[in-house]
């Protein structure tokens, strides 16, 4: 079962422009973490604040496996969003 993943923001406009599909599925061959998704995805560490996974924000370290659900959100969202989706600060 493919990876669904979502962008926000800014991200949401970086994957309109390289003609993704929104969600953009993803095969996984393993497990890889948040971080190296993000990676392979060629999106900046300066521009992905948070991610969540299957709903909960999570660390970058955090591994994906097949039929995950991922959001990666920049920074900048205004304080009441940020409290709403469950991240108050960076050290998720």
């Amino acid at each position: 079962m493919p990876v669904e993943v979502r962008a926000f923001g800014n991200l949401y406009f970086l994957f309109k422009e390289r003609g993704w599909d929104i969600p953009k599925m993803i095969a996984l061959t393993r497990p890889i973490t948040a971080d190296q998704l993000r990676q392979e995805l060629q999106l900046p560490a300066a521009e992905v604040e948070v991610v969540f996974i299957n709903h909960l924000a999570r660390p970058l370290s955090t591994p994906i496996h097949d039929g995950d659900r991922v959001a990666f959100v920049p920074p900048g969202i205004p304080t009441i969003h940020r409290f709403l989706m469950g991240f108050y600060d960076t050290k998720v």
